[in-house]
């Protein structure tokens, strides 16, 4: 598995965990939900469960579910302005074109 990241979201993250200490002190990236655009990602503080894959990237421990890993591949983790964009790394093109609800 594979997480790219960068420090400076690193150090947000790092601030989440030191804050939640009472709370498992891993980093799930899941589906969050779907859309023509293809799926939408959200993270939180979660166990590790039997068969998620996991990577530590600077002391950070991120889970993801295998069948989210298989289906969308590298995941990129960005702290942007007042968030976390999560995406897949290599990013597919856009449906949205043919969806009535886009636009």
């Amino acid at each position: 598995m594979y997480i790219a990241t960068n420090q400076e979201t690193c150090e947000k993250i790092t601030e989440v965990l030191a804050s939640q200490a009472d709370k498992p002190q891993n980093i799930r990236v899941f589906i969050a939900g779907m859309g023509c655009s293809g799926p939408s990602f959200g993270l939180g503080l979660d166990n590790i469960n039997e068969g998620d894959f996991t990577e530590v990237v600077n002391g950070i421990n991120f889970v993801v579910e295998k069948s989210v890993y298989d289906s969308v591949g590298e995941i990129k983790v960005e702290w942007v302005g007042n968030g976390y964009s999560v995406q897949p790394l290599n990013v597919q093109p856009s449906a949205c074109g043919s969806c009535s609800s886009c636009g």
